[in-house]
């Protein structure tokens, strides 16, 4: 079983990956994309991204909780409708996919990803988004595909969101019920089709909560005080080298 195999070494890789998915919700956008490599590298695939789903979700309920306030409703009514067909593409895809294969498709998103964070961090232009019916579904559906097969929609929903000049607090509430509501469609994907959530992956996830917790906690005080360019720049080169290990094997 793998839980048994892990060695102390890997308890503490996974668990800070834990309290970086806790920072992510607590408002320190994009840093969890650094998670999907290294769990994918322990767990293959799949089973890397049912790993990490109840932590997420877990991170979802209390960033909700915290922002609830800040959400903007008309965005979600627009983006959900062409994100549920993302997510049905990218289940027909992890069906019709190897593992490896999965991990390749998941690792191209992850890059994507990057590319994006990367303009946003570099480029002097802000880019705006037509508020159009297309560009809303572009959005949604490009969101609900690379979160179906990586969970790493982050950086693309952080793209759309700041593109529609979200004031700040409003960028993080909205961002955190779309999250929750499609981490939540993922689960039956993962239970009955894929068949990739087991109890082996649910009782990983569990022993890594707390650090969900703590790492909310820790993540509400840094996103007052911590640089955030040269952490985002530290985030971005550590998820490059480790989709690099990904593709490499």
């Amino acid at each position: 079983m793998l839980s048994e195999i892990l060695s102390w070494q890997d308890w503490i890789i996974l668990s800070l990956c834990a309290l970086t998915i806790g920072g992510n919700k607590a408002g320190l956008r994009g840093i969890n994309i650094i998670v999907i490599p290294i769990f994918a590298s322990y767990f293959g695939g799949k089973a890397s991204s049912s790993t990490v789903l109840p932590l997420l979700i877990l991170g979802d309920i209390f960033s909700v909780i915290i922002y609830r306030k800040n959400i903007k409703w008309s965005y979600l009514k627009q983006l959900l409708p062409s994100t549920l067909a993302g997510l049905a593409g990218g289940m027909l895809l992890g069906q019709l996919f190897s593992d490896r294969s999965f991990i390749y498709v998941m690792s191209f998103f992850i890059l994507f990803c990057l590319i994006l964070m990367v303009y946003k961090e570099f480029s002097s232009k802000t880019l705006i988004l037509p508020d159009h019916w297309a560009a809303h579904s572009i959005a949604g559906f490009t969101g609900g595909f690379s979160s179906m097969v990586g969970n790493a929609a982050g950086p693309i929903m952080s793209l759309y969101l700041l593109s529609m000049n979200l004031p700040k607090m409003v960028f993080i509430g909205t961002g955190a019920v779309f999250f929750f509501i499609v981490n939540l469609l993922k689960i039956p994907v993962h239970l009955f089709i894929w068949k990739s959530m087991s109890l082996e992956t649910l009782k990983i996830s569990l022993i890594l909560s707390p650090f969900i917790l703590l790492g909310l906690f820790l993540g509400l005080k840094l996103v007052r005080i911590i640089p955030e360019k040269p952490f985002r720049l530290f985030i971005i080169l550590g998820t490059l080298l480790g989709t690099v290990k990904l593709f490499l094997g």
